[in-house]
């Protein structure tokens, strides 16, 4: 015969683990990016894991205006001190001109790409979907890692 849990302690636990917040699970995220007037949606990371950590490094989800492209690139946590293992880490270089948003943000470029590379929260703070152009853009949590 199975060990029967008393009812309050499982509510205790159930309450436990409710209350523990996310990042307790990871320090980084997958987020579901959404744009509500072209249809596009897809799943990106951010943040770092606690082996990204380790090595310095973190991922952030950019924008490519030319090719109308949403993508995770990896950067260093702390630009001053060295990375580990990662081959194609991408920088930040000054500012560029977002031609969707009429502002400059902070540039980005990863080694063989010449497409300057601009923070998707400034598409999401503006409410303009990258894809299209056009306003309706959300994004939700869907995951830790």
């Amino acid at each position: 015969m199975a060990a029967r849990i008393p009812r309050k302690a499982l509510i205790f636990a159930l309450l436990a683990f409710i209350s523990v917040p996310s990042t307790a699970f990871g320090d980084g995220e997958i987020l579901e990016l959404r744009c509500v007037s072209c249809g596009f949606r897809q799943r990106f990371p951010q943040g770092a894991s606690p082996e990204d950590i380790a090595a310095n490094v973190q991922t952030i989800i950019v924008v490519c205006e030319r090719s109308r492209e949403i993508r995770s690139i990896r950067i260093p946590l702390d630009p001053d001190e060295p990375v580990t293992g990662e081959p194609l880490l991408a920088r930040q270089y000054g500012t560029g001109r977002s031609e969707l948003l009429g502002m400059r943000l902070p540039r980005f470029l990863v080694p063989g790409n010449t497409c300057p590379l601009f923070p998707v929260t400034a598409y999401l703070e503006r409410n303009v979907c990258p894809v299209d152009g056009r306003p309706g853009i959300d994004f939700m949590v869907v995951g830790y890692f």
